[in-house]
């Protein structure tokens, strides 16, 4: 007797629905470190449950939309609300608009990403992933709290959101998470390299690591963008509709997976 597999990844993206929500409850208790903490491990399932999908063969028009669904809890709201409690709260209607910000970009990604989808290609990101959208958020305030047992600096948070915010929303290019295999190309094993010295130091030193790392991947699609116009290249991939389909916190992957493909890609 088949034992259908179908609903595997969606416990996964079941649970990342379940820590972005707890990190919401958290968060409403003043428990910001235990709730941006939570906001890293949503993000940890999200890319779990298209690595199950891929195994598993498992795929649904269900499981697509569903997952964009816990992505904006996981990655939209809860990194709105912990900002808000941790800072905007005290900055009256201004703070809330601000604060608003992660979770109105990152609807919009999503949506833009539900419309576009025609193939499974797994080349890039347009624009900057939600989860790693989230990820710098919560592992900014873990950084400051770290260091200084507070959040010390108000103003480049307030920079940080509305940065990632907006560059959800862009049409820069992003690099796609690695393939866990060393025989994909020259490119794969470079990108598989830099990831396992990243996963390396945050495993060493979570707290202290976690947002610079976040932080760079942020910055390197402007960068990479901005050196290839220097040397007359060009800042997307060729093939835009294979870019538009790899977006996902690796979202992209999850919709992989349940649009039958054999990958995910990030929002």
């Amino acid at each position: 007797m088949k034992v259908k597999t179908n609903w595997v990844p969606s416990a996964f993206t079941m649970g990342n629905l379940f820590f972005g929500y707890f990190s919401v409850v958290l968060a409403s208790n003043e428990k910001f470190i235990q709730a941006a903490w939570l906001i890293v491990a949503a993000a940890v399932l999200d890319v779990l449950d298209g690595k199950v999908a891929r195994f598993t063969n498992a795929a649904s028009h269900f499981g697509v939309e569903y997952d964009s669904l816990a992505d904006v809890v996981s990655f939209g709201f809860a990194p709105s609300f912990l900002a808000y409690k941790v800072v905007f709260s005290h900055w009256g209607t201004v703070g809330l608009f601000i604060s608003f910000a992660p979770l109105v970009f990152g609807s919009v990604r999503l949506a833009r990403f539900n419309i576009r989808q025609t193939n499974f290609d797994k080349e890039a990101f347009e624009g900057l992933p939600i989860p790693a959208a989230a990820i710098t958020i919560a592992t900014f305030l873990v950084f400051n709290f770290e260091i200084w047992d507070r959040l010390r600096w108000e103003k480049v948070y307030l920079f940080i959101i509305l940065m990632v915010s907006i560059m959800m929303v862009t049409s820069i290019r992003y690099e796609t998470f690695p393939n866990f295999s060393l025989q994909k190309g020259t490119q794969n094993r470079v990108k598989f390299l830099i990831a396992l010295v990243g996963v390396m130091l945050i495993i060493f030193f979570p707290q202290e690591a976690f947002f610079p790392l976040a932080l760079l991947y942020v910055l390197s699609g402007p960068v990479r963008l901005s050196w290839l116009q220097l040397v007359g290249g060009v800042g997307l991939p060729r093939n835009k509709s294979k870019e538009n389909v790899n977006e996902g916190s690796d979202q992209g992957e999850a919709k992989k997976r349940h649009s039958g493909s054999p990958g995910k890609s990030r929002k």
